[in-house]
């Protein structure tokens, strides 16, 4: 490198442990600092709720009692940190929102470490032409790279904030390729064992990890395969039993009893309702308009055009970073190595393919590829550099796009967090006039922030999608003070034909409804023929 050292370098010149410390700062202080300025305690929607409530009900009971973890909708792995965390800080939200904030702050470390394992796969700088010291260079400005746009991605920072899997997830993956990618460069069997329980852990706290893992075991076998070439063949049945008993003992529980359920038609298989309700399709990625358990669903842009175009995100790496992802892949084109290709580029295709196929679209799914895409995009960055650097003028000017883009990332970071805090905020104002405009033992009818008012509301509170018209009958027969709050708009589109649409009307058509106020999309109803 010509000219001045660059950030990167400088600080990895002064140390791994710098870098290792600055990586998890750049996530933990930011957004610790917005949720307690926005008082928020990671709870939102509906999913956060029922992962909180689990972890801190059932799953937490049978802990204590030496159980096996009861029947969940979705994979036990993120509520079990979960209760672990409230046997030390209380059975409060802040368990939740402590581990996904810990995990999201992880998560740049392992992808640091990971870049570091897979930097001799990467490196494309011949000895010839830029001697030892070059190759040095391009080793310290990959992992950092890597780690930087991790930690300063706006949707890891949501993810951080709030009681959900994903950032658990997350950090489970990128710790079990980080120690299999450490095995593979002549590590101990130890990295395999714990390769095989991270990924397993993955696994069982979101299923989309699975496929993950698969590809894992896939470079796994290979390294073993290698090992009996070498006329190692015990040692490698050795590792590899050690590896899938970690694996199984973590999986099995969770996985036998989904299994079961899922050929039980009589039921919901535990654990699996995912399963239950995916169907998945190639031609979905043609498509942005799908039927499915969430009603009718549209979206701007076809599902494989939107998951593909989700790094160029302001919420992601930016229009300005996103790019050197492509010169990463020519990276890995001139390697034969297995390595990069199956916990890299492997990884991130089938993430993409997964999703693009599956009649969904969620930003947050999009974090499930950001580990390998960002260790793509540092080794385009340093490749870039590597051709520009007899160029200083050039130099300088990368160095001003790398600035600007993790910048541009800092302030998608506040804006979608603060955004997130400042939406939920205003369901709490929406609790709160409700609360003012209704009798005291007065009882809501609600869809869509049921359990927002159901944990911060007084309000006997029913859920409008599980009622049946018997149920709304045996309402009206009560003669009791209640209310409805709907998004109507989104109940005669989105639920048309489902239970909410077919309940609102049933309210409409026979007892009435009053129009009582207007809070943002929600209109609150009286119920008119149970008023006294």
């Amino acid at each position: 490198m010509h000219g001045r050292a660059w950030l990167p370098q400088r600080l990895m010149a002064r140390g791994p442990f710098l870098a290792w410390l600055i990586l998890p700062g750049l996530l933990l202080l930011p957004v610790s600092a917005l949720a307690i300025l926005g008082r928020f305690d990671g709870l939102y929607g509906q999913d956060p709720f029922a992962y909180y409530n689990y972890a801190v009900g059932p799953l937490r009971e049978n802990l204590l009692h030496l159980r096996p973890p009861p029947p969940f909708f979705w994979p036990p792995g993120y509520p079990l940190f979960v209760t672990f965390a409230s046997f030390v800080v209380g059975a409060t939200p802040l368990a939740g929102q402590l581990v996904s904030l810990l995990m999201g702050a992880l998560t740049p470390v392992l992808t640091a470490l990971m870049a570091r394992e897979l930097l001799p796969c990467l490196s494309v700088m011949e000895t010839a032409q830029s001697g030892e010291g070059g190759e040095e260079r391009l080793s310290s400005h990959i992992p950092l790279l890597a780690g930087l746009l991790v930690a300063l991605t706006p949707q890891l920072w949501q993810s951080s904030l709030v009681v959900m899997s994903d950032a658990t997830g997350l950090a489970a993956a990128t710790l079990g390729a980080w120690a299999l990618a450490r095995y593979g460069r002549g590590g101990k069997p130890g990295w395999l064992v714990l390769a095989g329980a991270a990924l397993a852990w993955a696994a069982i706290t979101r299923w989309i990890y699975g496929l993950v893992a698969a590809l894992c075991a896939t470079y796994a076998l290979a390294l073993l395969a290698a090992h009996a070439r070498l006329r190692q063949g015990r040692l490698a049945v050795r590792h590899g039993l050690g590896a899938a008993l970690a694996a199984g003992m973590i999986l099995f529980p969770v996985l036998i009893p989904a299994l079961i359920g899922l050929q039980n038609a009589s039921g919901s298989a535990p654990f699996a309702v995912d399963l239950e309700v995916y169907r998945w399709s190639p031609a979905n990625a043609l498509h942005r308009e799908f039927i499915t358990a969430d009603g009718l669903l549209r979206y701007r842009l076809p599902n494989g055009l939107y998951y593909a175009l989700a790094p160029l995100h302001t919420f992601f790496f930016t229009p300005l970073l996103a790019p050197f992802i492509l010169p990463g892949l020519y990276v890995v084109a001139r390697r034969r190595a297995l390595a990069p290709w199956l916990l890299g580029v492997g990884w991130a295709a089938i993430v993409y393919g997964f999703h693009a196929g599956a009649p969904w679209q969620n930003f947050r799914f999009t974090l499930a590829y950001l580990p390998p895409l960002a260790v793509l995009a540092a080794a385009g960055l340093a490749e870039v550099h590597r051709r520009l650097s007899a160029r200083p003028w050039l130099e300088r000017g990368l160095a001003a796009v790398v600035v600007i883009g993790l910048g541009w990332m800092v302030i998608g970071g506040v804006r979608l967090a603060w955004g997130f805090i400042s939406r939920k905020n205003g369901d709490l104002e929406i609790v709160r006039r409700v609360e003012s405009e209704t009798p005291s033992g007065g009882r809501l009818l609600t869809f869509g922030l049921t359990l927002t008012f159901q944990h911060y509301s007084h309000l006997e509170t029913l859920e409008l999608f599980h009622l049946s018209g018997t149920d709304l009958t045996n309402l009206v027969m009560e003669h009791r003070p209640t209310f409805l709050l709907i998004d109507t708009v989104n109940v005669e589109t989105q639920w048309a034909g489902r239970p909410p649409s077919e309940n609102y009307d049933w309210l409409r058509a026979g007892p009435g409804l009053v129009t009582v106020d207007r809070l943002g999309s929600y209109t609150l109803f009286k119920v008119d023929d149970l008023l006294p």
